[in-house]
């Protein structure tokens, strides 16, 4: 199944970053958990840069959204929307 088949798909956090590796996952109305880590949610886009993913956020339609990076980043980052 190709990457592109898999937008608009409801799926889990470890099954975008085995699907996804190496990008950023722009993800609407996701499922948090008590610490407000994506558990899973649509996968709305995904690109390697992150000018490409931020032009993405105008599809949300008012949707909530979470942004996840699948590579290897800080502990210390955080990014908020």
């Amino acid at each position: 199944m190709s990457r592109q088949t898999q937008i608009g798909k409801i799926m889990s956090l470890e099954k975008k970053i085995n699907l996804y590796p190496d990008r950023s996952v722009l993800i609407v109305n996701p499922e948090l958990d008590e610490e407000l880590n994506v558990i899973r949610g649509e996968v709305l886009a995904h690109a390697t840069e992150g000018s490409e993913i931020y032009s993405k956020l105008l599809l949300r339609n008012g949707k909530s959204v979470a942004l996840e990076y699948t590579d290897s980043i800080p502990d210390n980052l955080a990014v908020m929307l």
